[in-house]
């Protein structure tokens, strides 16, 4: 993919970002800046690798900007154009190590990681805090199993602690079966 069109691309919408009204200081610029109000992603190969924390942090991002590029990816120059011009706001971000034909799937993966964690997104609070990847467990850890209903599915039973409504035994069950990851 070529720099210039990309780098038009981008401008064009962070442009859109400037107009909208924002408080003025006494000297006519924007009060704190719209800069800290988006983040441009480029989804390729990095060493800089997405996590759920890469994903709270964007969550709170009131633009995200995804540049998507196809098979052997974009002309360097875009990079170092956005590196340079918008340091705080520009990440190159690989989903881990393995190429696909795209950005657009990793992007895809990427938005639905960081909407998940928007409030109102999922309707109970607790289900975006008591998950795999902890950000209170030092994302360490790997959820407990999950069990639906019936209570049997092919001769396999709910453990009956989880159906006795001790909540205080249940949440002890549920910590013992979290996984602690070992890095």
């Amino acid at each position: 993919m070529k720099a210039q069109p990309a780098i038009d691309a981008v401008e064009s919408i962070i442009k859109k970002f400037k107009k909208t009204k924002v408080p003025l200081d006494k000297g006519g610029k924007q009060k704190g800046g719209f800069e800290k109000d988006f983040q441009i992603i480029l989804p390729s190969p990095s060493k800089e690798v997405f996590t759920q924390k890469t994903a709270h942090t964007l969550s709170t991002a009131k633009h995200i900007i995804f540049v998507c590029t196809r098979y052997e990816g974009i002309d360097y120059r875009f990079e170092q154009y956005m590196k340079k011009k918008y340091k705080q706001q520009f990440q190159k971000i690989s989903l881990w190590q393995f190429i696909t034909l795209g950005g657009e799937i990793p992007a895809m993966t990427m938005i639905e990681a960081i909407t998940r964690l928007i409030p109102w997104v999922i309707k109970e609070e607790a289900s975006r805090q008591d998950e795999s990847y902890s950000i209170e467990q030092n994302m360490n850890n790997l959820e407990y199993p999950q069990y639906t209903k019936p209570e049997e599915v092919l001769g396999m039973k709910i453990p009956k602690i989880l159906i006795s409504g001790h909540h205080a035994n249940i949440k002890a069950r549920r910590l013992k079966k979290t996984t602690k990851i070992k890095k």
